[in-house]
């Protein structure tokens, strides 16, 4: 009884007790997925999983950036922050520690910790994938200029 009880706990603080708000995308196409122009316009973001696909726990996107570009200092008070490095390199700072990431790197950002990350000069592309536990911090990309999707040829 206790266990079955602490399961049901957890399973709505994570969210999936909830009924989502929309129907369920169980796959999406980066093709299908909202994109946003974002760091001044050197870079997007590709938000893939989240609640207008109707995940509730987490969510899901794509981060590339160019050379010369970051994301300023900043703090999500109720996500957990997860970077999965696919292409290029940065210089992660977390709570003003600083580290280089590269291809293959994991990063893991608890949340309530400062964080912020620099690409630097010369690097052609950094590209990663973006996990938010606790949604929401991944709405701001929505600030940026939509970028529309290219136009399919008959």
């Amino acid at each position: 009884m206790r266990t079955s009880l602490l399961m049901a706990l957890l399973c709505v603080s994570a969210g999936c007790a909830r009924a989502p708000t929309v129907p369920v995308r169980y796959v999406v196409s980066t093709a299908d997925a909202d994109t946003f122009r974002i760091a001044q316009g050197k870079g997007t973001a590709i938000l893939l999983v989240n609640e207008e696909t109707g995940a509730r726990a987490a969510s899901m996107g794509v981060l590339e950036l160019q050379g010369g570009s970051g994301v300023p200092e900043h703090i999500h008070e109720d996500s957990v922050e997860m970077l999965y490095v696919e292409e290029g390199e940065a210089e992660m700072s977390v709570e003003g520690r600083t580290m280089p990431v590269r291809p293959g790197d994991a990063v893991y950002i608890p949340a309530g910790l400062r964080h912020a990350a620099r690409i630097p000069e010369g690097t052609a592309r950094f590209r990663a994938v973006q996990v938010y536990v606790g949604p929401g911090p991944e709405q701001r990309f929505r600030q940026g200029e939509p970028v529309q999707p290219p136009a399919s040829t008959p």
